[in-house]
């Protein structure tokens, strides 16, 4: 929290709302640290707000700090800026001479800034699918969604379903030799603040 306090004191920095996934600058542009296109987050059939379906996820509150994301290995993300403690309203009931009355508290509530780095930090993504993994994790997803589709047609003990199955296992020994070797590896991000 101390590095916060002090990127939110600084000086002259004025920033705008709490841009987590990217909804105040055209919508998320690398999901997964690059990994997946804008697209990759879309929720259409879903019958979420726009925003939302979109891969969006707005927040209306202003932003308190510019951030990056920076792993032990020096990968960097890109900078946001994100909410940091807030105290919000809740509503909740109480009875007062039998009678139940709506009252209201004010609760100290986790910005994205926290909730991100609790939640979201847990892998660098450049750290877990360095290259050529990520391409190989991305055509080991195309074979089981091959899988799927054979499966729902029947055809799940064709010569082709065992042909994808087998891709799918030679592949997950890669990556399994690959993390032996240290080469894949899980490095846990922190949030810096920046100017």
């Amino acid at each position: 929290m101390g590095r916060v306090r002090a990127a939110v004191a600084a000086p002259g920095v004025i920033l705008g709302r709490c841009n987590p996934y990217g909804a105040e600058s055209g919508g998320p542009k690398r999901i997964l640290g690059g990994l997946y296109g804008p697209a990759s987050a879309r929720t259409d059939d879903m019958h979420l707000p726009e925003s939302v379906a979109q891969g969006e996820w707005p927040c209306e509150r202003r932003a308190d700090v510019r951030c990056r994301m920076v792993c032990r290995c020096q990968h960097r993300g890109q900078v946001m800026d994100l909410c940091s403690w807030h105290d919000d309203t809740v509503y909740g009931g109480e009875m007062v001479a039998g009678v139940l009355r709506q009252v209201s508290r004010k609760v100290r509530q986790h910005g994205h800034f926290e909730e991100i780095q609790k939640r979201q930090a847990g892998s660098c993504p450049a750290c877990l699918f360095p290259p050529p993994y990520g391409d190989l994790m991305k055509e080991v997803q195309a074979w089981q969604a091959d899988l799927s589709r054979l499966y729902y047609a029947g055809r799940w003990r064709t010569p082709l379903a065992q042909e994808i199955r087998i891709k799918v296992d030679d592949a997950g020994k890669l990556m399994d030799l690959a993390r032996a070797q240290g080469i894949i590896h899980n490095c846990p991000l922190e949030l810096i603040p920046v100017s």
